[in-house]
């Protein structure tokens, strides 16, 4: 039978503590009492032969031995639990605004059960919860996300992956190497067949990345936007690591700066590498594929830096982290708060559009435009950079964002290992330099050897491997060609 959905997508908020599934058969142990006493999660239920209770592992005697004298089994061995509260939409930043209508609880056990979850229920005075499996809580909030709903905190159902830029595995060097660089996007299919966005003359989002695997994807909507699309800011920034497997390039892209809120699971795509362009299809099943044309004629990266952002002085109210790239005489950057803090980024759901829907548009809104900065720029000589887009402020669009012989535009200041960048505010960020072959910001440098300003030469060149025709034909931009499209054709 078909599953009832509720008549809204809910909240979920994550109980912090580990939860522990015990037996009680001989009363009720210390060990729960003082649980209930000192405000911890608790709950017991009465079943036949024997009550059950849900407490936090932390309140557990040493190494979970619990005491045969009284009684208490651990039904799973040590086996954690997510305890998820059922709330309604419009919790904001306080939390769950309020429990669910009554058997949505009810609704959501069954969508998980069919994808072969173990799930419990536990429901008492008019509230609802979810109690998950912690080795398949991230799966368990993929599928919930992918119904609209919103699960926060993120880092709670999310799962654990090295998110910083300087925590990662290492990736294949050649491959890495392959990857480097500034590219535009040329087209999207989501799903496989249907086209969602389509680019030419270099129009497109643009992603910086260095050799070292960071990079920062900006994707700003133009000043001729409606009010819509200028509230539906997507770019990007963290660091990819790639691995040959199987004869595959797979690629893992932790993002740790992002406005759009997280996913359950960390991003992998496959990358098919062609003369001047990359094809990405989401791994391991084919939901989306992109494809991304060399920005510039020719290959060299020219210079190449890549910072990560460790302090703001004066501090702000909400830490943030950043990365600025330079590729050749392009750069991005993009600053915010980092993975699992604030209400976009401490939330797992579908969209932006999604989380503002459940959490409230204001208050969601207003962290994009006080928290977050994103600018897509280019070197117009050493010493001088200018933005030429900037995300939430099409007024800055095609301004100097940079000019070493103004002061009245800030300052930079490099020591060793970093540098101090103030701002024409006067506000002073630290970056660590992870990547530096040349130096973009001093008056009188030698320009590094890269690409023009246009990506119109190689875009209009690219290719998907994928692609019908022959290479050398001269045709109208590139694009995707979908394996039922091929069938299609061939038949």
């Amino acid at each position: 039978p078909e599953v009832q959905q509720p008549a809204d997508a809910v909240c979920l908020e994550a109980v912090p503590e580990t939860i522990a599934h015990l037996r009680l058969s001989r009363g009720v142990p210390e060990c729960v009492r003082s649980a209930a006493k000192s405000g911890h999660f608790c709950t017991v239920v009465q079943e036949p032969g024997a009550a059950t209770a849900w407490v936090p592992q932390s309140v557990l005697p040493q190494h979970r031995k619990l005491s045969e004298a009284d009684g208490v089994e651990d039904m799973d061995k040590g086996r954690g639990w997510c305890a998820l509260r059922v709330g309604c939409l419009g919790s904001g930043k306080a939390g769950l605004k309020g429990p669910a209508q009554p058997g949505t609880a009810n609704v959501l056990c069954t969508l998980l059960t069919e994808a072969a979850l173990h799930v419990r229920i536990v429901s008492a005075f008019g509230s609802e919860l979810l109690l998950i499996p912690e080795d398949v809580i991230a799966e368990a909030a993929t599928i919930l996300a992918d119904r609209g709903h919103a699960l926060f905190p993120s880092p709670r159902v999310c799962e654990p992956v090295p998110w910083q830029a300087d925590q990662v595995p290492p990736s294949d060097p050649i491959l890495a190497r392959q990857l480097a660089g500034a590219w535009s996007l040329v087209q999207r299919e989501e799903p496989l067949g249907t086209v969602a966005e389509e680019y030419t003359e270099g129009t497109g989002p643009i992603r910086l990345q260095s050799p070292g695997g960071v990079f920062v994807e900006l994707r700003i909507p133009g000043p001729e936007s409606s009010g819509h699309e200028q509230h539906q800011e997507g770019s990007f920034a963290g660091r990819c690591c790639v691995v040959a497997s199987e004869g595959q390039a797979l690629c893992t892209h932790l993002r740790g700066i992002d406005y759009q809120p997280p996913r359950a699971k960390a991003s992998r795509t496959q990358v098919i590498f062609g003369a001047s362009s990359l094809e990405v299809v989401s791994h391991p099943v084919g939901e989306q594929r992109e494809l991304w044309a060399r920005v510039g004629d020719d290959e060299t990266l020219g210079g190449v830096v890549a910072l990560e952002l460790e302090a703001e002085v004066p501090a702000p109210k909400t830490p943030r982290c950043g990365l600025w790239v330079f590729i050749g005489d392009r750069f991005a950057r993009l600053i915010g708060p980092p993975h699992g803090s604030g209400l976009i980024s401490g939330t797992c759901c579908k969209s932006f559009a999604q989380l503002q829907k459940l959490r409230g548009y204001a208050e969601t809104r207003y962290e994009v435009m006080e928290h977050y900065e994103a600018v897509s720029g280019i070197v117009e000589k050493p010493g001088l950079l200018k933005a030429k887009c900037v995300a939430s402020h099409p007024e800055r669009f095609n301004k100097v964002f940079y000019n070493a012989s103004d002061r009245a535009s800030g300052s930079v200041e490099r020591g060793k290992g970093s540098l101090v960048y103030t701002t024409a505010s006067g506000r002073k960020e630290t970056w660590r330099i992870l990547e530096w072959t040349y130096d973009p910001f001093s008056a009188g440098q030698g320009k590094a050897d890269a690409g023009g300003d246009e990506a119109s030469s190689s875009a209009t060149r690219a290719r998907s491997q994928s692609s019908v025709g022959a290479s050398g034909d001269e045709g109208p931009p590139p694009c995707l060609v979908s394996p039922s499209a091929e069938g299609a054709e061939g038949a």
